[in-house]
């Protein structure tokens, strides 16, 4: 596995456990490539009577706003801008508005005022990488892996410590099994744990 991409959105707890994840996978794993894409919890939530938020001309949304600037970081720094905004939000559990985002994003060294000036191209480019992930993948929340061929959506209690690598590994065997998966739960308590797989074949 040369490339692994994962989709995230900043509001999401298990996105910003994934993000540790990966840094621990690579520590094992340095020839790994992680590719970070959007997709917006936001518009999954919405309501059926409201419009969509990932159009040039939707209504602004702190969570899309944060996404159209990490596509506007993939041309500066993007990595300190992801870091950065997910430790801001949910390491320190802190409400980041639109003006602190703009701040984050100068910091990695994207050039806000441009941003500003073709803001609702940025937006709809959230929304291109979010349909392409519903329509390629089946993607319905975050984080959600995609592994040599397969997209495997998981939910972190916490960070997977020295087997994190291991991890990733037995995920990807799991995903990639041509066994007709939907769901695979291991119990804890009263409430298990759901680890749900989503089969995708290699051509999409």
């Amino acid at each position: 596995m040369a490339t692994l991409t994962i989709y995230y959105d900043y509001t999401c707890q298990y996105s910003y456990r994934a993000m540790h994840w990966m840094d621990r996978v690579r520590a094992a794993r340095p020839g790994l490539e992680i590719e970070w894409a959007t997709f917006s919890l936001k518009e999954v939530n919405k309501t059926p009577d409201e419009v969509s938020y990932l159009t040039a001309s939707s209504p602004p949304s702190v969570s899309v706003l944060a996404q159209a600037l990490a596509h506007a970081a993939r041309e500066a720094d993007f990595d300190a801008y992801h870091r950065a905004l997910f430790e801001a939000m949910q390491g320190e559990g802190r409400h980041v508005g639109d003006e602190e985002l703009l701040e984050f994003a100068r910091a990695a060294g994207v050039d806000v005022d441009a941003f500003d000036k073709d803001r609702g191209r940025w937006v709809a480019s959230v929304g291109a990488e979010h349909k392409e992930a519903v329509a390629r993948w089946g993607v319905y929340g975050t984080p959600t892996l995609i592994l040599d061929g397969a997209a495997a959506f998981v939910r972190l209690r916490e960070v997977p410590g020295s087997d994190a690598a291991s991890l990733l590994d037995s995920l990807g065997g799991i995903a990639g099994s041509s066994a007709d998966l939907a769901e695979i739960f291991r119990p804890s308590g009263p409430k298990p744990t759901p680890i749900q797989i989503d089969k995708i074949g290699r051509d999409g």
